[in-house]
């Protein structure tokens, strides 16, 4: 991924692995992905959450690609 992409906009949606009362998961929008990645990382301590984050060029980045790029 190129460092540039990191400073460009992105959506993170947090899906729920276990039936919830909540309503469906709506996408939040980050100024960067740099953010979405940070928001994911919270996310993923919890192992009923699920973060899948979209670029601004429409990459699709995984709870394991982010697992990934955070270690």
């Amino acid at each position: 991924m190129e460092t540039e992409a990191l400073e460009r906009p992105a959506d993170l949606t947090i899906w729920r692995t276990a039936p919830a009362s909540a309503p469906l998961a709506q996408p939040e929008r980050f100024d960067t992905l740099r953010e979405a990645i940070a928001a994911a990382a919270g996310a993923l301590t919890d192992p009923a959450k699920q973060p899948w984050i979209i670029t601004e060029e429409g990459e699709i980045l995984s709870p394991n690609w982010i697992r990934t790029y955070l270690n």
